[in-house]
């Protein structure tokens, strides 16, 4: 009767002190996971959890979740507990059943948690525990952006260029050119005066001889 109330002593003064210390069992890959989903789509949704076992001995892994819509269970089996050895991997395979959900934001959490193998004879020891929230959107249709957008109207047109088509010959047309005029000089004046010259030339010799 003594050694069995001590062993019970012992086993929870054990699961105390891995606790106090922050003794770890559990390695998950992610601890928060989101869905979308929109009626129509395929359902129930699988997930693959993986989780590892980096305590130092072979210990009882199980998962549980606190909501009706999902549900977690070991990789091939219906079971909810494996006993994995030290280093080990599994996967726990989540099935969530968006049809059973109102549309909005829905959220669980599955809870993953380490029991001591010795102990389980005589009761629970926990050595780890930890949860995975688990967030399913349904039928939300997404904010728009705030961000201005041009619409067809609001964008500037281009600037019109006109070209020439293939088809068209460019046609040259002649420009009036100012023609330069020579002023034409007067020559009645200078020989006028050469006609008198002649003249008085004349008349000279005329008396003379």
């Amino acid at each position: 009767m003594m050694d069995s109330i001590l062993s019970k002593v012992i086993l929870f003064l054990a699961s105390i002190l891995s606790i106090g210390l922050g003794a770890s069992y559990i390695k998950i890959g992610v601890d928060n996971l989101t869905f979308d989903f929109k009626t129509g789509e395929i359902y129930p949704i699988y997930y693959f959890l993986n989780i590892q076992n980096i305590g130092p001995e072979k210990e009882r892994f199980e998962i549980s979740s606190d909501s009706a819509w999902v549900s977690g269970s070991r990789e091939g089996t219906d079971y909810t507990f494996v006993e994995l050895p030290s280093q080990a991997y599994v996967n726990f395979v989540l099935t969530i059943r968006p049809e059973r959900l109102p549309d909005g934001v829905n959220e669980a959490k599955i809870n993953l948690r380490v029991l001591d193998i010795d102990s389980l004879v005589s009761q629970e020891v926990i050595l780890d525990e930890t949860e995975v929230s688990i967030v399913l959107n349904k039928n939300i249709i997404p904010i728009e952006s705030s961000q201005p957008v041009l619409s067809p109207a609001m964008t500037p047109a281009p600037t019109s260029i006109q070209t020439l088509s293939p088809t068209q010959t460019p046609v040259l047309t002649p420009q009036p050119t100012e023609t330069s005029q020579t002023p034409s000089t007067d020559l009645n004046p200078i020989l006028k005066q050469i006609q008198s010259l002649i003249d008085s030339i004349r008349m000279f010799l005329k008396n003379f001889f």
